[in-house]
């Protein structure tokens, strides 16, 4: 593109164009008399982080009520425990403060150890100062997703806010039911004091299609409006992109050449678009090809994850009950780049091609099975959305898998009780069974509870189902490949907190997501019933 009047892509500050309605909506929900702490959704690209940032302009101007404002950008370097977080929201916390003389005091009892206990002290100064904190945590859904935050950090950071004057607003991708890994963050009081419900950000509306068009002074005829919602479905990046290749047309713009400039851009915004069909899982990716395919779907026929992943980035709209096709560009771009999905060589013949579509074969491959525990299947999903992005993240959920699919096992197999039965011990006390070391340490120790550690735990699993030496099977319901599953998932699990500064390859990642899928059909066919 020649001519650049938005910087949209790239390293460059990207202005906040448009969104006049949405910011003033949630500066209305920060400085009302009971402001809200707000949590702010939307997709990758969608502008989350340009609205967020002309937040930080008007929480910092003159009339804002908000003394102090933290910018923090979680999503490039996150947390990587509840130490770093508290130590790093310190850091932003000082930052803000400045050299200013009159946080001098808070300063010094923050540099004294970057603690909760410090931080939550100098908190409460500002309030009894009435110097209120407006916190603003973008890319708050990486250390979410990563699994490494513990349900006890996210109740202390709640006593930071509730009851108090300062405010904090986190922008996500997805609501946190959707992106917590731990059980315990998910269910965190945390969340509560989110009195409003989530704002969407969404593809531009008519009002921000002014407001873009008077910034580029650019006048488009009625025509030449159309057909740029058209390519674009309103979608930021593809609709600025389009009034870049208009930028310096003079007198009234019509279709004919806003069809000319959404063609020129539209090879130059390919690798974009294939960057979000990537991120599609292979339901959303399903759906839009039978819109493309054949016009138009009924909605109570599509899945409401696929219909809101496609109607939140513009690609599809709803009208009279049918879901259909909105984005001309999006739609040619998959319609040319489809690929024959009968060839094998075609979708896996490379190893950017297999890194780029093993994802839609795990999809499907779960979507075979039915569920038998609706939090471990979550919990598979979520390692199998970070494939092929994140290696390293697929491998967090592990240590959870492995918990939640053992008390499932156990409370089918010890039929909810935590001690192994009678008959069971009377078995493994035999000869020669009495000699295995495990067994013999508990006949000495007379102690036959199920134990905590979850290495013990498939130690006994190992000998329930006959997979250790002299040991027949004595499960009831699940067998050796269950075992073998849990065993190879567990040594995963301490590959992955060992990490060591060893990068784990995307191949390793896609095994051990792979056996993650296989253990959840094993557990459907001896649990299912």
């Amino acid at each position: 593109m020649s001519k650049k009047l938005f910087p949209i892509l790239g390293t460059e500050d990207v202005p906040l164009i448009g969104r006049e309605a949405l910011l003033t909506k949630i500066w209305g929900e920060l400085t009302k008399a009971s402001p809200a702490n707000l949590s702010i959704v939307g997709p990758r690209y969608i502008g989350k982080s340009v609205l967020l940032s002309g937040l930080v302009q008007r929480a910092c101007s003159e009339e804002s009520p908000y003394a102090l404002v933290i910018d923090w950008q979680l999503g490039y370097s996150p947390p990587q425990s509840d130490e770093a977080f508290i130590e790093a929201l310190c850091d932003s916390l000082l930052e803000a403060m400045g050299a200013d003389p009159k946080y001098a005091d808070h300063r010094t009892e923050l540099q004294k150890g970057k603690s909760l206990l410090a931080l939550r002290e100098v908190m409460d100064l500002l309030e009894l100062d009435d110097l209120a904190v407006l916190m603003v945590w973008d890319g708050f859904d990486k250390p979410l997703s990563q699994g490494l935050l513990s349900g006890q950090l996210f109740g202390n950071l709640r006593d930071l806010f509730y009851g108090k004057k300062h405010r904090v607003v986190t922008a996500t991708r997805k609501t946190q039911t959707e992106l917590a890994r731990n059980k315990q963050v998910e269910d965190s009081p945390f969340w509560n004091m989110f009195d409003v419900s989530p704002i969407r950000v969404t593809p531009f509306g008519d009002a921000d299609v002014e407001q873009a068009l008077n910034a580029a002074s650019l006048n488009l005829s009625q025509g030449g409006k159309s057909e740029l919602n058209n390519w674009s479905g309103g979608h930021p990046v593809l609709l600025l992109s389009v009034l870049n290749a208009l930028v310096g047309n003079a007198g009234e713009i019509t279709n004919e050449e806003v069809n000319e400039a959404a063609e020129q851009v539209a090879p130059e915004l390919s690798e974009f678009m294939d960057k979000i069909w990537g991120g599609f899982d292979t339901d959303t990716k399903g759906v839009l090809r039978h819109l493309l395919d054949n016009g138009e779907l009924d909605n109570n026929k599509v899945g409401k994850d696929p219909r809101r992943s496609l109607v939140n980035r513009g690609f599809a709209e709803l009208a009279g009950g049918k879901l259909k096709p909105s984005c001309r560009m999006f739609s040619k771009h998959v319609l040319e780049s489809k690929q024959d999905t009968g060839s094998l060589a075609q979708l896996f013949g490379t190893w950017d091609g297999y890194k780029n579509e093993i994802r839609s074969i795990l999809d499907l491959r779960i979507q075979q099975i039915k569920i038998v525990n609706a939090r471990l299947t979550k919990l598979v999903k979520q390692s199998l959305s970070d494939i092929p992005d994140y290696p390293d993240d697929c491998l967090t959920n592990l240590t959870r898998i492995e918990e939640v699919a053992l008390d499932e096992i156990w409370k089918n197999e010890f039929e909810g009780k935590s001690v192994i039965p009678n008959a069971l011990v009377a078995y493994w006390t035999q000869h020669p069974r009495d000699s295995d070391k495990p067994i013999k340490k508990r006949m000495e120790d007379n102690d036959w509870d199920l134990p905590r550690d979850r290495l013990a735990q498939l130690i006994i699993l190992q000998r329930l189902t006959g997979s250790a030496p002299k040991f027949e099977p004595k499960a009831k319901y699940v067998s050796k490949d269950t075992y073998v599953l849990l065993n190879a998932i567990h040594q995963f699990r301490n590959r992955a907190e060992h990490a060591d500064g060893q990068e784990i390859h995307i191949g390793v990642a896609v095994s051990a997501v792979l056996m993650c899928v296989e253990l959840l059909s094993c557990l459907e066919r001896e649990l299912g019933a």
